[in-house]
C-alpha cells in the first residue's frame, strides 16, 4: 500500500467510500430500516437514536470516516482535470462546495453522536436533546444544498471533456439540481422533510453510480 498511487487510491475512494457511506446512513436509528421515523417528529427521531444507543455510536462515527475517504477522491479528481483539459474553474469551485458540505455533515454526525451517547432515559431524551436534533437537521440540510452546487459544478466541469462520459454526467448534474431543490424544499417546510429526504436519496444513488464510473476510469489510468 505504501507504494500505490494518488490516482489508484482516489479511483477506489469514489468506488468504495459512498457505498460504505450509504449503507451506515441506512442503518442510522431512526432513519430508512431502523425504527423509522418521520425526521420532522422530533420525540419520535430521538426516541429511536436513543433506544438504539450503540448502533447509533457506530454509525456517527463510520459515516464521516467514509465521507472523508469519498473527499479524498474528490480531490484527486478535481487534480487531473486540473492538470489536463477543460472544467478546470468548475471543477475547482465543485470541489470547494463539496469540502463544506461534507464539514457540515461531519458537524452533523457529531451532534447525533452526542445524542445517542447519552445515558438519559429515553422519556427525557426528547427534551433535553430537541434544540440539538433540529440543529443537527438544520446542518445536515445546508449541507445538502452545498454540496449539491458541489455536484452540479463538477458534473458540469467533467461534462465539457472529452475523457469522461459526458451524457451520464450531465444526468449526475440534473440529479444534483433536483437534490438542490428537494433540500430547499425539506429546510422550508418541515412537514416534507421525509418525502424530500427520500428523493434526495435516489439523487444519491445516481451520484454513486456515477462516481463509480469515475473511480474505475481514475484507478486504470495508470
Amino acid at each position: 500500500m505504501g507504494t500505490i498511487s494518488a490516482n489508484k487510491l482516489g479511483g477506489l475512494a469514489l468506488m468504495v467510500a459512498p457505498l460504505i457511506t450509504l449503507i451506515f446512513f441506512f442503518l442510522q436509528p431512526g432513519g430508512t430500516f431502523v425504527d423509522a421515523a418521520d425526521p420532522a417528529n422530533v420525540g419520535k427521531t430521538i426516541e429511536a437514536m436513543v433506544s438504539n444507543a450503540g448502533l447509533g455510536k457506530v454509525v456517527s462515527v463510520l459515516i464521516p470516516i467514509g465521507l472523508l475517504i469519498f473527499l479524498y477522491g474528490i480531490l484527486v479528481l478535481q487534480g487531473n482535470v486540473r492538470s489536463n483539459g477543460n472544467g478546470d474553474a468548475l471543477s475547482r469551485i465543485g470541489a470547494q462546495f463539496i469540502l463544506v458540505g461534507v464539514i457540515g455533515w461531519v458537524l452533523s454526525s457529531g451532534a447525533s453522536l452526542a445524542i445517542t451517547g447519552s445515558d438519559l432515559p429515553v422519556e427525557q431524551a426528547a427534551s433535553v436533546f430537541e434544540s440539538l436534533y433540529l440543529a443537527t437537521v438544520s446542518i445536515g440540510t445546508v449541507s445538502g444544498i452545498i454540496a449539491g452546487i458541489g455536484f452540479l459544478a463538477l458534473a458540469l466541469a467533467l461534462s465539457t471533456r472529452d475523457d469522461y462520459n459526458k451524457i451520464f454526467a450531465l444526468v449526475a448534474a440534473v440529479a444534483a439540481v433536483v437534490a438542490i431543490v428537494a433540500a430547499i424544499i425539506g429546510g422550508i417546510d418541515t412537514a416534507q422533510l421525509e418525502t424530500m429526504n427520500l428523493i434526495t436519496g435516489i439523487t444519491y444513488l445516481v451520484h454513486m453510480a456515477w462516481f463509480f464510473t469515475l473511480g474505475r476510469s481514475l484507478s486504470q489510468s495508470e
